[in-house]
Parts: C-alpha cells; sequence; structure tokens
C-alpha cells in the first residue's frame, strides 16, 4: 500500500502532473495489462478499460497488475469494482501478478477463489520430482 511522503521526498506532488498509470487493452484475448500505481488519481483507468473490454466476445478477462508498483484503497477498490462488473455481464475475471499485500486483501475480502489464479500446486502432488 501507499507510504506516506516525507517532505524531503523528490517528485510531484500528489494530483499534480499526469496519471502515472498506463492501460493496455487487447480486445482480442480479453487482456488488460497495467502499469505504474493504481490509487486514487488513476483508478479510474482501470473502470475505463474494462468499460474497453466489455466490447471483447470472450468469457473471461485478464487483468495483469505484475508491472503496478503501488496498489492503495482506491486501487483495491476499484480491482474489486471490476470484479462486480465482471459479474454483472457475465464474465469472469482472472487477476494476475498481484503483490502480496493485494492477495492478502483479496483473500480477507474472500475475494481469492474467484480472481487469483490457481497457480500454486502442491509439491507432494508430482511423485518423483526432486
Amino acid at each position: 500500500m501507499i507510504a506516506p511522503r516525507s517532505p524531503g521526498d523528490a517528485g510531484p506532488s500528489p494530483g499534480v502532473g499526469p496519471p502515472s498509470l498506463a492501460v493496455h487493452v487487447d480486445l482480442v484475448t480479453g487482456r488488460l495489462t497495467l502499469t505504474g500505481q493504481l490509487d486514487r488519481r488513476t483508478s479510474h483507468l482501470l473502470c475505463d478499460g474494462v468499460s474497453t473490454l466489455l466490447q471483447a466476445e470472450g468469457p473471461s478477462w485478464t487483468i495483469d497488475i505484475s508491472g503496478v508498483a503501488v496498489v492503495d484503497h482506491a486501487g483495491l477498490r476499484a480491482i474489486v469494482g471490476t470484479y462486480q462488473r465482471a459479474l454483472r455481464h457475465d464474465r469472469r475475471i482472472i487477476l494476475l501478478g498481484a503483490s502480496p499485500a493485494v492477495r492478502h486483501a483479496l483473500t480477507r475480502l474472500r475475494l481469492d477463489r474467484h480472481m487469483l489464479p490457481r497457480e500454486r500446486v502442491s509439491a507432494s502432488a508430482s511423485p518423483g520430482s526432486g
């Protein structure tokens, strides 16, 4: 989550300059790729990307946030809102590249099983490996 700025931090003040989130939409695959910061100033860009994804015909959307350095509470609300919007349109969301903090938040909200990929396979499930 976002750490508060100290007075000596370099860089623009919050709210100054362009949003620091890039959103790439691939309608063919139904994939959004986010890079930058997903926060109160940029969360609307995720919502805009989802509006574009509504034109994709696939049954699921993939949202890759592996390039997102910061997710604050507004960003997390935007992710949850994306999930709710997908449900309203009979779509499924797969969230890739979630940081441990985002994974933990989704687990607390009981959305981890609905949004996060089932990528962890038990090592004991593959006998003879090693």
